[in-house]
């Protein structure tokens, strides 16, 4: 059952998609149906699961369930997962590439590969207050408040103590 987002409770669990890159306006349209039409019929042992979705930034697919309606358990992911990867093929768009971290930077989302974040922080492409999205956010409630952070509050301080050591 597809319910809107903004209608979900804080406590809905949550499923960050990061793309490798911005969605066209004629993709994100498209992307909104498919997940729709997928989510009207997304079930857990036969129960409905009321789900919704939202794209973020041209570049974030959410998908979202109220677990106090009925939990999403491993088959009914894997089946949200599948489809995922069958988004992939359908719009040439990597979902599932965790070796970017995204960054929003002027307001746009910006990628960098793990590998080059030490260079990017050097050369201050990003500082401690460039904003960071953490995607591994659990909950709604999660998603308002911790999704989107100063990078020095996150995983990523280690790259800017090194930085005020060596200054």
């Amino acid at each position: 059952m597809f319910i809107e987002f903004n209608q979900m409770p804080d406590t809905s669990r949550v499923w960050v998609y990061q793309a490798g890159r911005p969605f066209t306006n004629d993709e994100e349209r498209n992307i909104v149906a498919d997940t729709q039409n997928f989510l009207v019929s997304w079930t857990v042992h036969n129960q409905t699961l009321k789900a919704s979705c939202q794209i973020v930034h041209h570049q974030f697919l959410i998908l979202a369930v109220d677990e106090e309606y009925n939990a999403a358990s491993g088959c009914s992911i894997d089946k949200s997962v599948r489809f995922m990867q069958e988004m992939e093929q359908q719009y040439h768009i990597s979902f599932f590439d965790r070796t970017q971290q995204a960054f929003l930077i002027n307001d746009i989302v910006q990628l960098i590969a793990l590998k080059d974040i030490k260079q990017a922080v050097e050369s201050e492409q990003i500082t401690s207050d460039t904003s960071a999205f953490n995607n591994l956010v659990n909950t709604i409630d999660q998603l308002q408040k911790e999704w989107l952070k100063p990078a020095g509050n996150t995983w990523l301080s280690r790259y800017f103590k090194s930085k005020t050591v060596s200054a």
